[in-house]
Order: C-alpha cells, then structure tokens, then sequence
C-alpha cells in the first residue's frame, strides 16, 4: 500500500519550484569561486598596463596582487600588492629598480637600488656638513670626500664607512677611516671632523620625495635603500 502523499513529495523534488533555486545557488557559487581566480590576474594585468602606459621607459614591470576574498580589491586593501620595475624615472631620480609592496593602498614599503649617479638626486646637500662632498660607492660601503668646517677653518677630509639613516629623513655617516688635510694637529683634526660626522647628517632625503628610509647600504657599486612611501605619490598614479 502506498504511503499517502509520497507523490507528492516526489514530484516537488523533481519539479522547477525545487530544480530552479538549486541551480542558480550552484551558478552562484561557481561564479564566486570563479570570481576568486580571475579578479586577482585581471586587476595585476590592468595595473601593469598603468604603470607601463605611464612609463613607457620602464622595464621588466611585473605587478602581483593577491587578495581573499577578491571583493577587497575594490577598497584597495589586499594580501599582497608587488610592483617590481626597472630603470624606472619617478620624481627625477632613475631607480636601477623599485620594488614596492603593500596590503592597502596607498601605504608600503620599498627597496630600491640607485647608481651612484642618482645619489644626489635622491638625497639633498643643502644642510650638509660637508662642502663640495663626492661620494663613491664601493663594494662594501661608501668613501666621502670634502671639506669640513673645524672651528674657523675648512680642512679637506677623506673618509671611508657607512651610511645609517636616522629619524626616517636623516642620513649619518658613520666613518670607520678618516684622513684630514691642511690642519697643524692631525690627530687632533681627526677627532674633531669624527665628532662633526657622528653628531650631524650627512645627507637628508629631499624634502619632494614620499619615502621614509629604515635601511640603507652598499652593495656592488649601488646603494640599496628601504623603508616606507607613499605609492601613490611614488608612481603618481592610482590603481
């Protein structure tokens, strides 16, 4: 005997009022889920096409950006955000390379690399300590050369050590070999351009530019900078 309203209960579950719910539920999830993987790519891709359409001399510009669920995009915060180029011009300074990273837009950090070129162009003099400052780059730190005020006189110094930033603006030099010419007592000379160098900046970063340095060092002939920026003043662009 069969059991009374069993049809019925058959026939909802095979019916369009059961079928049609079901089916858009399935299509939605597939549609998020497709969503997840194809957002990320698309955003990378259009973000590239940015930076290369604004810089056009740019090389070797990779942009990566992962982000769960891929809706945050939108509000420009994300996992991660890697732009890497090359041979990039940004403010009047050329980066050999910029790597710039962040989790929401506009705030992160970055590492470059300039040639010894860029330095001054990075870097402002204008409240050095040091008159007519020449600095080079070498493999394991920086050699300065100039003239120092000592009292009354301007004594021509040779250093050799490295750089230490300080306060996020400031640039130290911190010498580990001093040579100074032109005084009557060397040693005592030495001593009081050591204490100039230790109790002053060297170099500030200009005042134009929208980064924040936390490290800083030499390494095969360019200076390897780090710390936070502003990407959005940076690449004077919006993604």
């Amino acid at each position: 005997m069969k059991e009374p309203g069993a049809p019925t209960s058959r026939s909802f579950f095979s019916s369009w009022a059961f079928k049609a719910p079901l089916i858009i539920v399935v299509i939605l999830v597939l549609l998020w889920v497709i969503s997840e993987f194809a957002i990320p790519p698309i955003a990378s891709s259009v973000a590239k096409n940015e930076i290369k359409k604004k810089y056009p001399e740019a090389q070797d510009v990779t942009v990566s950006i992962k982000a769960f669920p891929a809706l945050k995009i939108a509000f420009k915060k994300y996992d991660s955000l890697t732009v890497s180029v090359g041979a990039i011009t940004l403010q009047g300074v050329k980066f050999d390379r910029i790597v710039l990273k962040s989790n929401e837009w506009p705030q992160g950090a970055f590492t470059a690399l300039l040639g010894q070129e860029e330095i001054a162009r990075f870097f402002s003099l204008k409240n050095s300590y040091i008159t007519d400052p020449k600095l080079t780059l070498t493999d394991n730190g920086v050699a300065i050369n100039g003239k120092v005020g000592i009292g009354s006189k301007l004594v021509a110094v040779s250093a050799t050590g490295q750089l230490a930033p300080v306060g996020g603006k400031m640039i130290y030099f911190k010498p580990a070999d001093v040579q100074v010419a032109g005084i009557v007592v060397p040693g005592q000379g030495v001593t009081l351009v050591r204490q100039v160098m230790e109790q002053n900046p060297v170099f500030m970063v200009r005042e134009d530019l929208p980064y924040t340095i936390t490290g800083i060092s030499a390494k095969q002939g360019k200076l390897e900078i780090t710390g936070l920026v502003d990407l959005e003043k940076a690449l004077s662009i919006t993604l």
